[in-house]
């Protein structure tokens, strides 16, 4: 099912190209994880397709959905201080090629991806500087702050729903496609004619179940053989080495 992650010779059609519109990507990782190794590996896909992620490093709340949960205060202090589109992409994403011609376009307060089941996907969240989306990041801080102990992509479906369901709905939203937030190993998720951005799921490592004489998941050997063969392809590219360069900063 895997779509092949770029290698060297594809990059000059999927790169961003000098003058053309775009927005800023922002992300953010707790310190002395496994995030860390992950933003460095994000960061190194998205230099070798002209693209800069702002991260931030942040300390963590004490668990993995607690850490989630800081998602929209930091969405929010992003879009405090960033002017135009703002793109928010998990750490333990890559890119496959420049996103931004597909979305500068997109009219809406902000877009997100929802599974074949109806759940949304939090990995992957245009938000556009309107003052709509301001105030949904708004509502949404204020009840992950709140309930820390529920998923932030719990919270903010819940409030993307009771929003379409009231009299007069405040949010414009639209769905991003799958291929914002491809995951190569998820049947549902098929194979989309271009992909933009790859999700390769750390949270397999960090909530795996202890298995019997040690022995890993499946799902985490998946993922472990997807990233060995991304960071190959990423290791043999000059261009990306050492795996750093873009904006980084300490929360």
């Amino acid at each position: 099912m895997a779509v092949p992650f770029p290698s060297q010779s594809d990059l000059a059609s999927r790169s961003n190209v000098a003058g053309s519109a775009s927005g800023h990507i922002v992300a953010f990782f707790t310190t002395d994880s496994i995030y860390e190794s992950e933003a460095r590996r994000m960061i190194a896909s998205a230099s070798r397709l002209g693209l800069t992620v702002s991260t931030t490093s942040m300390q963590s709340a004490g668990s993995w959905v607690k850490n989630a949960s800081m998602k929209a205060e930091f969405l929010l202090e992003e879009r405090k201080a960033k002017r135009g589109p703002l793109l928010y992409v998990d750490v333990d994403a890559v890119f496959h090629r420049d996103p931004w011609p597909a979305l500068v376009d997109y009219d809406c307060d902000i877009s997100v991806y929802y599974h074949a089941d109806g759940r949304l996907a939090g990995g992957t969240i245009l938000i556009n500087d309107t003052p709509a989306a301001h105030q949904l990041l708004k509502v949404w801080r204020n009840r992950s702050n709140a309930n820390q102990e529920i998923w932030d992509q719990v919270v903010l479906q819940e409030i993307i729903a009771e929003d379409e369901q009231s009299h007069k709905p405040e949010y414009r939203v639209k769905k991003l496609p799958v291929s914002f937030c491809w995951i190569f190993d998820r049947l549902e998720n098929g194979l989309p004619e271009t992909v933009y951005i790859e999700h390769l799921q750390a949270s397999r490592e960090v909530n795996k179940e202890p298995r019997v004489f040690g022995r890993i998941s499946k799902r985490v050997a998946r993922r472990r053989e997807r990233t060995n063969d991304i960071e190959m392809i990423l290791s043999a590219d000059q261009r990306t080495k050492p795996l750093v360069g873009n904006e980084s900063e300490g929360a």
